[in-house]
């Protein structure tokens, strides 16, 4: 299992040495952690990207009458994950939910 962590080891930073004299355990944290990173870097590159090129459409004369702008958030969905709406409540609306779970 330590054999297929080194290559990706390697490419996050830890030198040979350093990779040798620590623990699965240590190992196994500091890639997912540069994951997580690399993945919330590519989140925010999307998001750049996205609003360079919305500006980038609307702004073209000579292209079609009607453009179709097609989002990078909708084409890379399964990295946005989708959060509840959330309905707000007024005071008493919340007082009389407190009410009910007594």
């Amino acid at each position: 299992m330590i054999y297929a962590l080194e290559p990706l080891a390697y490419y996050f930073g830890i030198k040979p040495d350093e990779f040798w004299n620590s623990e699965y355990s240590q190992i196994n944290l500091y890639i997912q952690v540069n994951m997580v990173k690399m993945l919330d870097d590519f989140k925010s590159q999307i998001m750049l990207q996205e609003a360079v090129t919305d500006k980038m459409i609307r702004a073209d004369a000579l292209g079609n009458r009607r453009p179709k702008v097609i989002s990078l958030k909708t084409i890379f969905a399964n990295l946005y994950p989708k959060e509840p709406k959330i309905k707000y409540q007024s005071p008493q609306e919340q007082l009389e939910r407190l009410r009910k779970l007594k």
